[in-house]
C-alpha cells in the first residue's frame, strides 16, 4: 500500500470532514425546506385534520427527501440525463407564470425565506426530475416491449374473429354535447395533471398519467359520454379506424398502458366499441429496481 506524506493525509483529512457535513447539512436543509412547504399546504386543507407534526413526521420528510433524490440519480444511472441549472430555471418560470394558486405559491416562497435558491432545489428541480424521468419511463420501448406484444397479439385475435377476454364497452354519443349536459367523467384513458403526493408537491409536481378505462356498458338513466370529450387524438384515430362493426383498430399507446378497440355499433349518432387496455410497467415498482448510493 503506498505511503502518503504525513501533510497530505492531513490536508485530505481537513476537507473530507467538512465534506461530509456538507453532504449531511444539505439533506437536512432539504427536509426542512420540505417541511416548509407541506406545511403550506397542510394549513391549506380544510376539514378535520392531525397536528402537522403528525401528518408530516420527520421520518416520513426524510422519506421524500430521499425519494426526490433517488429519481434524479436513476435518471442520471439509466437514462444518462443531467439536471441543469438552465432546466431549473425554465421550470421556476412555468411555474410562475402558470400557477392556478398564486397566494399558495407566494406563501411557499415566504415559507423559504423569500431565497430563490432554496425555491429552485425544493420546488422546481424535483418537478423537473420527476417530468423527465417518467417520460423516459413510459416510452421506454423496451421497458414495455411484453405490453405491447400483448396487446398486439390481442388485435391479432380479434382481426381472426377471435374472443378477447378482459374487453369493456363504452357508447359515445357523435352529436354535440348540449350546453346544459355537464361533461362525463372520462370513459377512456386521457391525459390529465394527477399529484404525485407520496414524492412530489402537491400544487405544482404532477405528472402526465392514463386514467384506466371506467364506465364499461351504458345503463338506463346513465350520464351519456359525448365522444368529443375524448383526447383529440383519439377521436381522430377512432373516427378513421372504426369505420363500421368488427373493424379493429391499431394499437394505440398512452402514457400508461396499450389500447385496442373493436367497433360494435356505429351509426350517425352513437359509436359503441369494446377496449381492450394493458397496462404498461408499473413506475413505482421500476424504481425499487434501481438501487443507487447516494452521498
Amino acid at each position: 500500500m503506498p505511503q502518503f506524506p504525513r501533510t497530505l493525509l492531513s490536508f485530505l483529512a481537513a476537507i473530507s470532514f467538512p465534506c461530509a457535513l456538507a453532504c449531511a447539512d444539505t439533506l437536512s436543509e432539504l427536509r426542512d425546506d420540505r417541511a416548509a412547504i407541506e406545511r403550506v399546504y397542510h394549513d391549506h386543507r380544510t376539514g378535520t385534520k392531525p397536528p402537522f407534526e403528525q401528518a408530516m413526521p420527520r421520518e416520513l420528510l426524510e422519506r421524500l427527501v430521499q425519494g426526490a433524490r433517488h429519481k434524479e440519480a436513476v435518471l442520471l444511472k439509466v437514462y444518462q440525463v443531467t439536471v441543469t441549472p438552465e432546466m431549473v430555471e425554465a421550470e421556476v418560470r412555468r411555474i410562475e407564470s402558470t400557477t392556478r394558486a398564486p397566494e399558495v405559491l407566494a406563501e411557499i416562497k415566504q415559507a423559504l425565506g423569500g431565497d430563490p435558491a432554496r425555491f429552485s432545489r425544493s420546488v422546481a428541480r424535483p418537478i423537473v426530475v420527476e417530468r423527465i424521468l417518467r417520460q423516459r419511463f413510459e416510452n421506454d420501448d423496451a421497458l414495455h416491449a411484453g405490453p405491447r406484444a400483448a396487446t398486439e397479439k390481442a388485435r391479432q385475435q380479434l382481426l381472426a374473429h377471435q374472443a378477447v377476454e378482459g374487453m369493456r364497452d363504452s357508447t359515445w354519443e357523435l352529436g354535440s354535447r348540449p350546453a346544459e349536459a355537464a361533461p362525463p367523467a372520462p370513459s377512456v384513458p386521457q391525459a390529465q395533471q394527477a399529484s404525485a403526493s407520496s414524492g412530489s408537491y402537491s400544487n405544482e409536481a404532477t405528472a402526465q398519467v392514463a386514467q384506466p378505462l371506467g364506465g364499461g356498458q351504458d345503463k338506463p338513466g346513465d350520464r351519456k359520454l359525448y365522444f368529443e370529450d375524448l383526447d383529440p387524438e383519439l377521436q381522430n384515430v377512432l373516427r378513421v379506424q372504426l369505420q363500421k362493426p368488427g373493424d379493429v383498430s391499431a394499437v394505440i399507446e398512452t402514457p400508461s398502458s396499450f389500447l385496442v378497440f373493436q367497433a360494435k355499433e356505429k351509426s350517425a349518432a352513437v359509436l359503441t366499441a369494446s377496449c381492450l387496455t394493458v397496462p404498461k410497467r408499473s413506475y413505482d415498482e421500476w424504481l425499487t429496481q434501481h438501487p443507487v448510493t447516494h452521498p
